[in-house]
């Protein structure tokens, strides 16, 4: 059918293209990584409007949903990347509170709520779709991992292993303290 062999070829196209601007250009590739929520939107929303504005009794949808499966998995590259960005800046943050170098210090009330409003920043920025929402939550567990390890080494380097388990129920309260606030934003 035509509008399949034109819908095929734009989605080549854009496909193309979008392997050429993360290959080929670090400024368009910063700009579609840390923008890809918007990126993503913006595609989800042209998608539903070409279904919408061709939806005609009798007549198959100009769009396909393999083509819409297409033109998402085009842009999957800044995906990754966005999500890669997002755990290193968790983990920078986490290591910045921890630093090898100062065995068994303590990280003050304030550091701790830069790792909560950046655990919040990371959510807000995504929260208008469910699948990316639960892909950044998966990088966050893995910062909170992270957290986790770093506070039980340190706690352990400060005072033996005697309150090595403390420090992972005070983890755990801390996942259970961002997954309420997450709740309670989304809800």
């Amino acid at each position: 059918m035509l509008t399949d062999r034109v819908w095929e070829a734009i989605v080549k196209a854009f496909s193309s293209q979008m392997k050429s601007a993360f290959t080929a250009s670090s400024f368009v590739k910063e700009i579609f990584t840390m923008g890809y929520p918007k990126l993503f939107s913006m595609i989800e929303n042209l998608l539903e409007r070409i279904s919408h504005d061709t939806d005609v009794k009798g007549v198959l949808p100009a769009i396909s949903s393999e083509g819409r499966d297409q033109m998402v998995a085009a842009v999957e590259i800044f995906q990754t990347s966005f999500l890669a960005l997002c755990l290193s800046r968790l983990s920078d943050l986490v290591n910045s509170i921890f630093p090898v170098s100062s065995r068994g210090s303590v990280p003050s009330k304030e550091q701790i709520s830069k790792i909560i409003s950046r655990i919040q920043e990371e959510i807000e920025a995504v929260q208008l779709d469910g699948h990316l929402t639960l892909l950044v939550l998966h990088e966050i567990g893995k910062a909170l991992i992270l957290l986790a390890q770093r506070a039980e080494y340190q706690i352990a380097s400060r005072y033996g292993t005697f309150l090595y388990t403390h420090s992972v129920l005070d983890c755990i309260i801390l996942a259970i303290k961002f997954y309420y606030l997450y709740k309670k934003k989304t809800c």
